[in-house]
């Protein structure tokens, strides 16, 4: 049952980067409130990430393999499971009890139906390796027993079989990371042992105990899971959602200070001090590379860089929630909120998400009109300083009207926040200290009058930018009557600007104001909704009793298809992450990408044509990268299975304990070189530190099984630390796991059925002190070969894989985009429709732009690991060139950002909103002016898909490509109307969301051009480069001078840079 007391008092999630979310992401907003140093044992806790929770878990992880390892020392287990009892306490570790309910469900169903399958499977195989030793056995009625040629080869030959179909699922279905490896491990015991066994009686004797003692782990799992310490999928997204919105407050108090540290911002000093720090650095450490910020960038400032820092975790938050909706909405709960209540609540906090981002860009935005400026030099004439101090002092008197207003309102959008964290009992409610530090004259938040408070204090912060504008119209120079905003009859002279490029350069001063006003006004309204929802829920009675949750048929439905089916994952949420394909092939790109029509054959037409090309669809899945995937495993583990299965090194295998190098290929082989080559080392050294631990906890009690146990359990909790903290290292920590339970776990077999039991299977007893080695030098062969496979004979490199994601990438955004803007145009045309009505244009728009946003984030957050991953892969040759990455990663990571901008602020001009009033005259005609207007909008589609499609498949891109201008439909609108854009009509909401229209296209053009340039940097630019010669000269004469000669050659060539 979903732990409601839990969940309320643990209001924060740990985050996925290894510390307390509570610290992480509810800092910003509790930064006023420092009574007192902790202690440095305190910090210490604190920095380690050692919450209740994280050690609640830690105890949860530690019990499965603890209680199978104790259950075996009774006489009855051990007679039921003989030699194989350790494989209780390792399976135990695979079913991973720690995850959430939903999840564990679901995987747990997907390993048993893999194990119960596996079994069918081989006992088919046994089965013919039986019948295979009883009809070679020469002469008939000779005992079947010891090596036979046949029966190794029948083995063998299934072997490769089911591992090169397991693991082609493995790699093409992410889903299916857990019951792949487990399967694998269950062939690889049956088809080594199976050669041993001279009739099927024997083999179905082994099986049963085989596959009991795999169910026997799961059950122990399983129980573990749902009745101890239960953590349900919601309770993980009610405190992620927690966590998520304090993010998002968090981000708006730090761009509150951002804009405060930009006050009085000197940039040149500012500039001065990071180059000189940059040549200290560059001094102490003359023989590598420094990590020092590039002097680039004149108006960074610490405030800016905590800014980007909670941004990166606000990002992470939201794609690790997108992947745990949805198994929070599929499981059977007892709580207060429905399945549907959480569709609604994560709808809500998206669209409180887009504006908090939004206002983030503005660092951003500051930023490059600082480095265009070159504010961070001094200016090389007068007249060039004289016009960089007026743009600083411009920066300086902006950030200096809208500081105020924005430190006032954020605090007022943190106490919504607040008030429905409280509302929904996600959070205590504060004590009344706090009513009494506010005066009596606020509603605090969780009262019940607080919604219409807060909407009160919205829309006198809306109405506020009326005197911000005016201020701002002094500093200029510009006089304008008090009655001018609500006038549209005064037309000052004093404020047409002759000069066209001061007129433009106000105009984008304005858009600029206009924009940070609108996307902090408009996250203002995003909470406003939230609040109305939450107090509508709780009058409704939603939040009074818990009561049983069932979730819908449908969603049912939409589970069973995904099982088997493409679903996006969240890898933060997914505990197989590190083995994960990664990238686009853990997401879903939809039917249509890189999907190409054949031009060697049009479509069938008729039966033959059709069986036809269903046979060609044999060789496509034969050459796809999931088969060659299968294919590496393969190769893999018959190197080290080649032994099993030959007379002369059969008896040496089974002796050695050579099947689990065999197991450690199946869970350590990757598709990629460079998590290969970075975890090899890391899971040798895990390795290691599981054999010094199996001596610590074997000789420290001097082999007392009660004092063992309680030691063995004491390292697997501390294990799980590192399972928790860092996903990253999941198979690492996994490995150290195993190892250990391997080796104590036999030497209490061992004491517990004796030795002549323990070596009935043909592997000699070994003491501890020999054994541990032993396993060591087992599974360090193993994952060797297992590196040696994923290199050979080709690597696929990270950074094949990183070029391939980026194409995806870059393939969505142009999907995106293209969405953006038909919304943006239906909008403003009024023929969108109404979003709530299912099957609506409107619907269907935000249907698709909110699947292929997340897809986005989820995929860019891919692009930034596989990046991480790229340090460690071997190369041959050139330098890889991760600048040129790493600014098309963060181009991508703008455009989608601003996209995403223009299509919020687009929400403004329609017609159908709950909210809309009757369009004004101004609006009609911007409509209508608007509609007649072809914007560049298709132009930057097109861009995109052919930046996509150039660095997926390393093409060049053509010349002479026709890149958007910024500002031309502003352009073209002044050049109709030009009193349509005054700044009298900024009481219209639609001018404001036209500034951020303007503001979001411009980025959007500047970010293209520098996409563009990245790409021919890194695939080139095809250039026909012909000089002119004489034409005059007759066709038929063909000779030349010298000169003639060498200009045909140095002129008449064509260059494929790549």
């Amino acid at each position: 049952m979903e732990n409601e007391a839990e969940r309320r008092e643990s209001p924060t999630m740990e985050s996925s980067t290894g510390g307390p979310a509570k610290d992480d992401m509810a800092g910003p907003s509790e930064q006023p409130a420092l009574p007192k140093q902790p202690s440095k044992i305190k910090q210490l806790w604190t920095k380690i990430g050692l919450d209740r929770m994280t050690l609640l878990l830690m105890l949860k992880g530690s019990l499965p393999p603890t209680i199978a390892i104790a259950m075996y020392q009774s006489t009855a287990v051990a007679n039921e499971y003989s030699t194989l009892g350790y494989l209780v306490a390792i399976t135990s570790i695979l079913g991973f009890a720690i995850m959430p309910r939903g999840m564990f469900i679901q995987t747990m169903s997907l390993n048993i139906v893999a194990v119960c399958f596996a079994a069918a499977m081989n006992l088919l195989a046994l089965y013919t390796v039986t019948q295979a030793r009883f009809h070679t056995t020469i002469p008939y009625g000779k005992p079947l027993q010891g090596y036979n040629s046949s029966a190794s080869a029948v083995c063998a030959v299934w072997l490769c079989f089911q591992l090169y179909l397991i693991n082609y699922v493995r790699a093409s279905r992410p889903q299916f990371q857990f019951p792949a490896i487990i399967y694998s491990i269950f062939v690889n015991v049956s088809l080594t042992y199976g050669t041993q066994f001279p009739t099927m009686t024997s083999a179905i004797s082994f099986m049963q105990r085989l596959l009991g003692a795999f169910l026997s782990g799961f059950a122990i799992a399983t129980a573990v899971s749902l009745f101890i310490i239960p953590v349900s999928s919601r309770t993980v997204v009610f405190k992620e959602v927690t966590g998520y919105l304090m993010c998002l407050t968090g981000s708006l108090k730090a761009q509150a200070a951002y804009m405060q540290s930009m006050e009085t911002i000197d940039p040149v000093e500012a500039q001065k001090q990071k180059e000189e720090k940059s040549i200290n650095e560059k001094d102490k450490h003359r023989h590598g590379k420094t990590k020092s910020e590039p002097p680039t960038n004149p108006l960074s400032t610490p405030a800016s860089l905590k800014l980007k820092e909670l941004l990166g975790k606000t990002i992470e938050l939201h794609t690790k929630l997108h992947g745990d909706i949805t198994p929070a909405k599929r499981e059977f709960a007892f709580g207060k909120l429905e399945s549907h209540d959480l569709t609604e609540l994560w709808k809500l906090s998206k669209a409180f998400f887009v504006p908090c981002i939004g206002l983030s860009a503005s660092m951003d935005l500051i930023q490059r009109f600082a480095i265009d400026s070159d504010l961070g030099h001094k200016g090389s004439s007068p007249q060039d300083q004289e016009k960089k101090d007026h743009h600083l002092e411009n920066i300086h008197f902006v950030m200096k009207q809208l500081h105020q207003p924005f430190a006032h309102m954020t605090a007022e959008v943190d106490g919504a926040v607040q008030h429905v964290l409280i509302t929904l009992e996600l959070i205590k409610p504060p004590k009344k200290k706090a009513d009494e530090e506010s005066g009596g004259d606020q509603i605090a938040p969780g009262s019940p009058g607080f919604a219409e408070a807060y909407k009160r204090k919205l829309d006198d912060f809306y109405n506020s930018k009326k005197a911000t504008l005016g201020e701002w119209c002094k500093a200029h120079n510009i006089h304008v009557p008090e009655d001018y905003f609500e006038t549209t009859f005064v037309r000052p002279d004093s404020f047409k600007a002759k000069d066209e490029q001061k007129r433009e350069q106000y105009q984008r001063q304005l858009f600029f104001i206009l924009y940070l006003e609108y996307l902090l006004w408009r996250a203002g309204g995003a909470a406003l909704e939230i609040v109305l929802w939450a107090d509508r829920r709780k009058a409704e009675g939603a939040l009074k009793r818990n009561k049983l949750i069932f979730p819908g048929s449908r969603t049912l439905y939409k589970w069973l298809v995904s099982v088997f089916g493409r679903e996006d994952l969240s890898n933060d949420g997914h505990y197989m992450a590190e083995a994960d394909s990664g990238g686009s092939e853990a997401i879903f790109l939809g039917q249509d990408f890189g999907r190409r029509k054949d031009p060697e054959h049009l479509p069938p037409r008729n039966t033959l044509e059709r069986v036809g090309d269903t046979i060609r669809k044999i060789p496509q899945f034969f050459r796809s990268d999931a088969s060659a995937f299968g294919f590496r495993v393969v190769c893999a583990t018959m190197t080290i299975a080649i032994i099993c299965y030959l007379e002369a090194t059969q008896a040496f295998f089974l002796q050695q304990r050579l099947l689990w190098a065999m197991i450690m290929v199946a869970i350590s082989m990757s598709r990629t070189a460079g998590q290969s080559t970075f975890n090899f080392v890391l899971r040798v050294l895990g390795t290691a530190i599981a054999m010094i631990g199996a001596y610590i906890i074997w000789y420290i009690v001097d082999g007392k099984p009660a004092g063992v146990i309680v030691f063995l359990w004491l390292w697997i909790f501390l294990a799980f630390y590192f399972v928790l903290k860092f996903p990253k290292l999941l198979v690492v920590a996994l490995l150290s796991l195993v190892t250990a339970v391997l080796i104590i776990g036999y030497e209490l077999q061992v004491k517990k059925i004796g030795v002549q039991a323990s070596i009935s299977n043909g592997q000699p007893a070994y003491a501890t002190y020999l054994l541990a080695p032993y396993r060591l030098a087992t599974v360090a062969g193993g994952l060797g070969v297992a590196f040696i496979w994923t290199i050979f004979p080709y690597p696929v490199s990270e950074t094949t894989e990183l070029r391939k994601d980026l194409g995806a990438s870059l393939y969505l955004l142009s999907n995106f985009y293209s969405i953006v803007h038909e919304t943006v145009r239906a909008r403003v045309t009024g023929a969108d429709g109404n979003s709530k009505t299912k099957g609506s244009h409107a619907y269907n728009l935000e249907k698709a732009r909110d699947a292929v946003f997340s897809k986005s984030v989820l995929l860019l957050n891919n692009l930034n690991m596989n990046a991480q991953f790229s340090k460690f892969q071997l190369r041959v040759g050139g330098r890889f060139p991760r600048e040129e990455y790493d600014g098309l990663i963060a181009c991508s990571q703008r455009v989608l950002q601003y996209s995403a901008l223009m299509s919020y602020a687009s929400n403004t001009f329609s017609i159908h909103r709950d909210d809309s009033t009757e369009p004004s005259q101004w609006s009609k005609d911007f409509r209508k002016i608007a509609s007649g207007i072809n914007p560049t909008s298709h132009r930057i589609t097109s861009l995109l898909a052919l930046l996509s499609s150039s660095i997926t498949y390393g093409q060049p891109l053509p010349p002479y490509l026709d890149m958007p201008q910024p500002f031309q439909f502003m352009k073209q609108l002044h050049s109709l109307d030009p009193d349509l854009l005054s700044v009298r009509h900024i009481a219209e909401p639609e001018y404001s969301a036209f500034a951020v229209l303007q503001v979001c296209a411009q980025a959007v053009t500047e970010d293209i051009a520098k996409l563009k340039k990245h790409v021919t940097n890194l695939v080139g630019e095809i250039d026909f480069t012909f000089h002119a010669v004489n034409t005059g000269r007759e066709s038929g004469d063909l000779a030349s001078t010298e000169d003639d000669e060498e200009e045909k050659q140095s002129g008449a060539k064509s260059r494929h840079s790549q």
